[in-house]
């Protein structure tokens, strides 16, 4: 009988350490960017027929459930699960490396920068220019006294208001003086406060054309009493089968809930998630991104809407492996319904992972996109922009 073997977590936690060295000792690497897109378009491919082997066992499960059926469709399952966790580390990788690419290099002063020649083929040479002095800090204005009062001051002449430098703030204003030494002293100007910068401006001009917006926080909508007795009970009848150790029933009933109603997505997620099957959310967000662009778009809003941000985009980067017209569809449906920062985020995620030809057919089936579809290559990389632009200009 074989035993569970003891796992040292120290060993486990050295091994770990060593692979992300070594990591990123290769992603340091002259082309590391070129090589990580080949390998993730790989990957890619066979995540896609993982995906598409453990569809098929599930559909003979579901046609005759035998301990054989449920067997192939757990391995099919375990091998998705593996191709789905290299995809996500090398797309993690894939946009350190891009950002490296975007840094700009760090000035170098020139050799000898701030040093003066000396010795005597020197000798009344030029010394090199000094340099600049720190700025000093502007001397605050002063503020205006009162013109002094009695009669051995009869005749004097008023002071002159001192006037702030051009470009300064208005002094704050002190509290006005009190008492009889003070009647009739003059009170000192109350500054107009400042008019408040509008909050979240979003960039504007060409440069920012496609950029995702910044994310603000959606109005949650009103819970729908339906959508919750629907979503409690397919977490309760996906508990009693994971208990049960019936996996290829749980994985149908995920399926059922991907194809259902985009605004009941979100409470089925919630729920899954409050009663402990946070796991599963991974399979029905791959079985939503299986589903036909319509759909794909809606489920995408439903999630954002709800505030889920980090589900929508996870939804956004399974989408971004599929077929070129189909990528474009679902990116212009949701440029269409008002959602330009997802829009933008699936592109640029097609952008990173796939190469310069590949990126323009997603511009090529939909010509509307590709505007933003260069915007999305160059928040990705400069090489990744120049290596997109000449590829739409080729035929």
């Amino acid at each position: 009988m074989l035993r569970a073997l003891a796992v040292d977590q120290a060993e486990v936690g050295r091994a770990y350490a060593l692979y992300r060295a070594a990591v990123a000792e290769e992603d340091a690497r002259p082309g590391a960017e070129a090589r990580l897109r080949v390998r993730l378009g790989a990957a890619n491919e066979a995540r896609d027929s993982a995906m598409a082997l453990a569809r098929e066992a599930a559909r003979a499960y579901a046609h005759q459930p035998t301990p054989a059926r449920a067997q192939a469709l757990a391995q099919t399952r375990a091998a998705l699960t593996r191709t789905t966790n290299r995809c996500t580390d090398l797309h993690h990788r894939l946009t350190a490396v891009s950002a490296l690419l975007t840094l700009p290099p760090p000035p170098v002063d020139p050799p000898g920068a701030g040093r003066t020649p000396r010795g005597a083929r020197f000798a009344g040479a030029p010394e090199a220019p000094a340099a600049a002095p720190p700025p000093v800090a502007p001397a605050a204005p002063a503020v205006p006294r009162a013109a002094p009062r009695g009669a051995r001051f009869a005749g004097a002449p008023a002071p002159v208001p001192a006037v702030p430098p051009a470009g300064t703030d208005a002094p704050r204003s002190a509290r006005a003086p009190r008492g009889a030494r003070f009647a009739g002293a003059p009170e000192a100007p109350v500054a107009a406060p400042a008019a408040p910068a509008a909050p979240g401006a979003a960039p504007r001009g060409a440069r920012f054309a496609g950029a995702p917006q910044e994310a603000v926080a959606p109005a949650r909508t009103a819970v729908d009493p339906r959508w919750v007795a629907e979503a409690r009970a397919v977490a309760a009848q996906l508990g009693r089968l994971r208990h049960t150790g019936d996996s290829g029933a749980a994985y149908l009933v995920l399926c059922a809930a991907a194809e259902g109603p985009a605004d009941r997505i979100p409470y089925v997620v919630r729920e899954l998630e409050r009663t402990g099957l946070g796991a599963d959310v991974a399979t029905l967000l791959w079985e939503i991104a299986a589903l036909p662009p319509q759909s794909v778009a809606e489920a995408v809003a439903a999630l954002a809407s709800d505030g889920r941000g980090g589900d929508s985009r996870t939804l956004l980067h399974q989408v971004a492996a599929r077929a070129a017209g189909e990528v474009a569809l679902v990116a212009e449906l949701l440029d269409g319904a008002g959602l330009a920062g997802e829009s933008g985020e699936l592109l640029e995620t097609v952008a990173r992972g796939r190469s310069a030809e590949a990126t323009a057919a997603v511009a090529r089936a939909r010509p509307s996109l590709t505007a933003a579809l260069l915007a999305a290559a160059a928040r990705v990389s400069p090489p990744c922009h120049r290596d997109l632009a000449a590829a739409l200009t080729r035929p």
